[in-house]
Parts: C-alpha cells; sequence; structure tokens
C-alpha cells in the first residue's frame, strides 16, 4: 500500500480556481539539498520562521514595485506570447514599442513579418508586404 504525500512535501503545482491562478508547493520544497541541487540541507532552529522569512522574498519589491514574483510571472507571460498562445486574438497587441508604420512611439505592438505594427496599422492592413 503506497503512504499518502503529506501536504508539507507536495510538488510544485498551478492551476486556476475559479478566476484565480493558485500556485502551491509543500514547505518541505524549501529545504534545499534534493529539491534545489544548488543549495546543501538545510538545518532549522525555526522552520516556520524560515518559511515567513522565503516569502516575504518571493514578495519583496523594488523600487519599481517589482518582486520575484511579479518578474517571474512576467517571464511567464512573455514566454506563452513568443511561444505563439492559441489563447490570443490574432490582432491583439503583445509587446510596448514604436510601431513601424506610423511611428506611434510607446504603443501596443504585435511583431509581424514585416516589422512591428500598432493595432491600427494592423487593422489597416500595413502589416502586409
Amino acid at each position: 500500500m503506497k503512504k499518502k504525500q503529506s501536504a508539507a512535501d507536495s510538488p510544485l503545482r498551478v492551476a486556476t480556481e475559479g478566476d484565480e491562478l493558485v500556485i502551491r508547493v509543500g514547505v518541505n520544497r524549501l529545504d534545499g539539498d534534493n529539491d534545489h541541487p544548488t543549495i546543501p540541507a538545510l538545518d532549522f532552529v525555526d522552520r516556520g520562521r524560515w518559511v515567513k522569512d522565503v516569502i516575504v522574498e518571493i514578495t519583496k519589491e523594488d523600487d519599481m514595485g517589482a518582486s520575484l514574483l511579479t518578474s517571474m510571472l512576467e517571464d511567464a507571460i512573455g514566454e506563452a506570447i513568443d511561444n505563439g498562445s492559441a489563447g490570443l486574438a490574432p490582432d491583439t497587441p503583445t509587446h510596448v514599442g514604436n510601431c513601424d508604420f506610423c511611428d506611434a512611439i510607446q504603443a501596443g505592438v504585435r511583431y509581424v513579418e514585416t516589422g512591428r505594427v500598432c493595432l491600427e496599422c494592423y487593422k489597416a492592413g500595413k502589416n502586409r508586404r
């Protein structure tokens, strides 16, 4: 009979619950050694304090309001865009930049074969050769 895994030992998992993205990992996965080969096995005097300190580091904001967690989410969003998520409408802007056709600056643009194109130029057909 297989022993049931404790919540504290559960692996990283990500899902949606209703309208929320939920990230869960068992607190024992923060220990180093087996789960993080660049961190040696750690000894604890207060495991609860250790977990709270890791949470502080995950959510600590820099002077621009970014944290490790928000940076990770932004990177994941960028990867989903770059890998061609089928969930995006074909004419949706995917980056902020300058339109190569109308010279709009810091506009929402999409990369196409002919360069960066804003939504207005995209709708006008300027994204084609």
